[in-house]
């Protein structure tokens, strides 16, 4: 039914039938546009992965400011996705990773939930034909607000062309500014906003759309003008707003261990020691070794975006297992762009001995040989690379303590 659906895009009441009104609009704009959808079907029980890792063509004018704009994220994501590129200077053709693949927050799946370690929005909905969605947009959130704004809360009224009431601690640093803004371009609440149930709390626009993704709000929740426009609408009085603070989620799809990481707001790197004692909690026995080398190489990159660790394993057996070899390069910098090309199949790739000049990139381990040749034949169609089959680990090699496994992280 959605291949006829799809044949004629002007088809809404085919669409909304399939998909339901909201989804229809969706598969609208997947259609027509080139821009990251941030509308998806919720995930069904033990999954909780949205979306997937995206590349850009930069052109010449390009800077990672436009592109975070023309993919709705945030400008402080696509910098940790692109750790190596130059904000201000993109290349014609350069390949540009848009980091559009996110960890649902633990905790009910209702409402508004922010993640102000991430500055994204998740927007919860259930329409009255088809499945539940969840929308995800890219917020700003001022420098302060760490712990202070964790907690539950309501909306309370949705205005449009909303009024700025100065705060006074604002009108100290700046005496020129009145004690009410009005409607404009000079008012930073933007077009659209939504008070909150507790007093100077508020979700809104902006006039400053370049801002977002960093932490310059003077103290609420900021959205490109587009994202607002949708989220008013969508939203209704008393909708639950549930705001948290996690720098380190995981979760899974089809079985598949994901980690997402956030760098923290203060200078430094994670503490992998505090990572590892995490995931010891959370899967203890589970991983293989390669696994645990997969969470320093996530932790020590924070990326910002959903990462594929690996398969866990069976706690009573050792099953055969195989890796896909896929090249050999000197330095982990010319291996990364192979493994980014990856990303996209959601397969872990890890690399190894890179510190001897010798920098292999693998990808999985496999245990189901079918699968394992099908993701091959994929590897070669995306890469013109013909991986080689090796064995993962020897038996003897598999029996080792999990101590020594984690350990191993850490050297």
């Amino acid at each position: 039914m959605l291949s006829k659906c799809l044949s004629s895009i002007t088809n809404f009441a085919c669409l909304g039938r399939w998909l339901g009104r909201g989804a229809a609009l969706l598969c609208l704009i997947g259609v027509i546009a080139p821009v990251n959808a941030t509308t998806y079907v919720l995930p069904g029980k033990g999954d909780d992965v949205v979306g997937q890792v995206q590349y850009a063509q930069a052109k010449a004018s390009d800077t990672l400011l436009r592109l975070a704009r023309r993919y709705d994220v945030g400008y402080e994501a696509i910098k940790a996705a692109n750790p190596a590129v130059d904000p201000t200077l993109l290349q014609q053709g350069q390949r540009i990773v848009i980091p559009a693949r996110h960890i649902l927050p633990k905790g009910p799946r209702e409402g508004i939930v922010i993640n102000i370690a991430e500055q994204r929005l998740y927007h919860y909905t259930r329409p009255e034909e088809g499945p539940a969605l969840v929308s995800t947009y890219p917020v700003s959130i001022g420098r302060d607000a760490g712990s202070r704004l964790v907690g539950s809360y309501k909306v309370t009224q949705r205005m449009r062309k909303p009024s700025w009431e100065v705060p006074a601690s604002v009108r100290k640093t700046n005496s020129r500014l009145p004690a009410v803004v009005p409607p404009g371009s000079k008012n930073p609440l933007g077009e659209y906003a939504m008070k909150l149930d507790v007093p100077g709390l508020m979700i809104h626009g902006t006039n400053k759309p370049n801002s977002i993704g960093m932490k310059v709000s003077r103290g609420g929740v900021r959205l490109y003008p587009e994202d607002i426009a949708i989220l008013v609408h969508r939203s209704v009085k008393d909708t639950l707003v549930r705001i948290v603070n996690e720098p380190f989620k995981y979760g899974y799809k089809n079985g598949v261990l994901y980690f997402e990481i956030h760098k923290p707001a203060s200078a430094g790197n994670l503490n992998l020691a505090a990572l590892v004692n995490k995931v010891t909690a959370i899967i203890p026995d589970q991983l293989w070794l390669a696994g645990w080398q997969r969470v320093k190489s996530v932790g020590e990159r924070a990326t910002g975006f959903a990462e594929p660790i690996e398969q866990l394993r069976s706690t009573s057996k050792y099953p055969r297992r195989w890796m896909l070899q896929l090249a050999t390069y000197k330095n982990y910098a010319t291996a990364r762009k192979l493994m980014l090309q990856l990303e996209e199949l959601d397969l872990p790739v890890t690399a190894t001995g890179c510190e001897t000049g010798k920098c292999k990139v693998l990808a999985g381990p496999f245990t189901d040989h079918d699968y394992m040749k099908e993701q091959s034949k994929k590897i070669k169609w995306i890469t013109r690379i013909k991986a080689l089959k090796v064995p993962y680990q020897s038996d003897d090699d598999l029996k080792q303590e999990v101590v020594g496994q984690k350990l191993a992280m850490l050297e």
